[in-house]
């Protein structure tokens, strides 16, 4: 079943919760701030093209009483992060419990721009921090179709210097859940405790039925829609 309308968003969450998870965001997994006797699904949203759709996942939130941790671009070319409007979007995720990272693109800037990737992370988690009065506890790397990895930046740093607790790829993590991803934009992939399990295409509601102990449910804003996917 490829069901990506905000109705079958919400049916995740609810049978999550109707089975017994712990919804948690990557802030509180990486700081141990959750019972390890429970089933936990850790809910990360990327935010990489759409940011306006944020609106509707914040009231599907809001009904649930659920949380997670959204990552947004601070470069991306279809949406200004800084403008009014989306400054208010996310002040209203965090109001009701959401972690706020940063969806980074250090090998990009620092490729294509001749960047400090290391001066420039800095400065952005300042700057998150300053506009969203906001703790940046962690970041994801993003990937696109450029000729760079933005995780190649982690090969040689450490999270500790910045300030962070987390990058989101961070093996912890990684290899200790079963990754649930909706990235190929029509269909589900996922990894078992980091390895790809080939041709599993289930939808996250039959890991959930799977009484799976810890799920990492990556989400994109953008691939979510109420009736059709450009609306």
């Amino acid at each position: 079943m490829n069901d990506f309308t905000f109705n079958y968003y919400k049916k995740i969450f609810q049978t999550a919760l109707d089975n017994n998870y712990k919804i948690i965001t990557l802030k509180e997994f990486f700081n141990n701030e959750f019972n390890k006797n429970d089933k936990i699904l850790i809910n990360r949203i990327d935010v990489d093209k759409e940011i306006n759709r944020l609106k509707i996942i914040y009231k599907i939130f809001q009904e649930l009483n659920i949380k997670g941790s959204i990552y947004t671009r601070l470069h991306a070319p279809t949406y200004n992060l800084l403008s009014i409007g989306n400054i208010k979007i996310i002040q209203d995720m965090v109001s009701i419990g959401c972690e706020i990272g940063i969806h980074t693109e250090l090998e990009d800037l620092k490729g294509y721009c001749n960047i400090d990737s290391k001066k420039i992370l800095k400065e952005e988690i300042k700057l998150f921090e300053t506009i969203f009065k906001s703790k940046i506890y962690g970041t994801a790397s993003h990937g696109d179709i450029t000729h760079f990895n933005n995780l190649n930046f982690w090969k040689n740093n450490n999270v500790e210097e910045f300030g962070l607790t987390y990058e989101a790829y961070d093996k912890k993590l990684w290899n200790n859940c079963r990754y649930i991803s909706d990235s190929e934009l029509i269909r589900w992939k996922v990894y078992e405790n980091g390895k790809l399990i080939e041709n599993d295409r289930r939808n996250p509601i039959d890991h959930i039925k799977d009484d799976c102990k810890t799920i990492l449910l990556l989400t994109h804003s953008d691939i979510w829609y109420e009736k059709y996917i450009y609306e």
